[in-house]
């Protein structure tokens, strides 16, 4: 297959990732929830989806696509709120239905043959270099969003705990930076400090908490760190096996 194809549909992704993960905040995914397509925020969202897909696409002469994929976008989001339910299926159905809408606007996009299309194992360095970024805004943002919903069922019993014991967003933030520092010793085929990672975080976030007593707190920090390691490792392994 010819680089700058795969590079297209790497720059697709890229283009989404950054528009669900990054320039989507928690407000516009508010105001989504709650007045759907009327919002401001949606149509911002799909504003900005489109603006991406045209700067990465990079075909300047080409509107066609970065309005459909907008379009579909829309679609698959105001489906996914009226369902008006909040569980990992939704989120994996939705997620889904957008690559495949993305695959879709590649299909259209290139002339090759399915044949060719599947033929994913030859990568010139810049093809290498777009997956990198992939991995890396995906072990970030995805990554987090897909751990939170796995462990939202025992999120309700640590929901009591009073106000102010923790920094606000502290263990959203150690999650993304341990994913990243992962997916950077993998690509560079360190492994030892990944082990050295996982002691010092055991160190600093389960001792206190077994001293206190917290059974609970102690389990659900454990499962969402094990959790953590398992999906940077796997998409770190991933990563190494298409780009060597």
């Amino acid at each position: 297959m010819d680089t700058p194809e795969i590079e297209i549909l790497l720059r697709l992704i890229i283009a989404h990732l950054l528009a669900d993960f990054v320039f989507q905040t928690n407000g516009m995914v508010k105001g989504k929830r709650e007045k759907g397509p009327r919002s401001s925020q949606f149509r911002w969202h799909i504003v900005i989806v489109a603006a991406l897909t045209y700067l990465f696409l990079a075909d300047w002469a080409n509107w066609w696509a970065p309005i459909g994929i907008g379009l579909v976008h829309a679609v698959i989001d105001w489906i996914k709120i009226s369902i008006k339910k909040d569980s990992i299926w939704v989120y994996i159905g939705d997620q889904l239905a957008h690559f495949i809408s993305i695959i879709f606007l590649w299909l259209l996009l290139i002339p090759n043959t399915l044949t060719e299309i599947l033929d994913l194992t030859y990568f010139e360095w810049d093809s290498k270099y777009l997956l990198i970024i992939i991995a890396y805004i995906v072990v970030a943002l995805p990554s987090g969003v897909l751990i939170g919903y796995l462990t939202k069922s025992w999120q309700a019993d640590l929901s009591e705990k009073k106000k102010g014991e923790s920094l606000k967003d502290a263990g959203k933030w150690i999650g993304i930076l341990e994913r990243l520092l992962i997916l950077t010793f993998i690509i560079f085929n360190q492994w030892e400090p990944i082990g050295f990672l996982l002691a010092a975080k055991s160190v600093f976030r389960f001792g206190d908490l077994k001293k206190g007593k917290e059974q609970k707190k102690t389990e659900y920090i454990l499962i969402g760190t094990l959790l953590s390691f398992t999906l940077a490792i796997f998409i770190g392994l991933l990563v190494q096996l298409m780009v060597n």
